[in-house]
């Protein structure tokens, strides 16, 4: 969770929400595996600090076994900001996207 709050900084609109825990004896080896292994998968080709990918997250669990073995996997996420955010501004673009992402889970 202090990986998940250091990236939830003041560069995106809304905190991260957890969907699957992975425990391990050394993090950042696991996440730089990992990192190498969804490189193909990344939205910013150009600048490798930005660790965003888009991907299923059946890839992303099946790269996980593969690494390390275990993951916990959460369906049902908090997401307030984001949920408070939708209501308040009516945009229905980011309902029907969040409708079809929660559909899938």
């Amino acid at each position: 969770m202090d990986r998940v709050k250091e990236l939830s900084s003041a560069s995106v609109p809304f905190d991260f929400d957890v969907h699957a825990m992975i425990s391990s004896e050394n993090a950042p080896e696991l996440e730089s595996k990992l990192h190498r292994s969804l490189n193909n998968y990344r939205v910013n080709k150009v600048n490798l600090r930005k660790e965003f990918f888009k991907i299923d997250i059946e890839t992303i669990f099946r790269y996980v076994k593969e690494h390390h073995g275990k993951v916990e996997y959460k369906a049902d996420v908090e997401a307030l900001q984001y949920r408070e955010s939708l209501e308040m501004g009516g945009d229905n673009y980011m309902v029907e996207i969040m409708s079809k992402i929660e559909a899938e889970i």
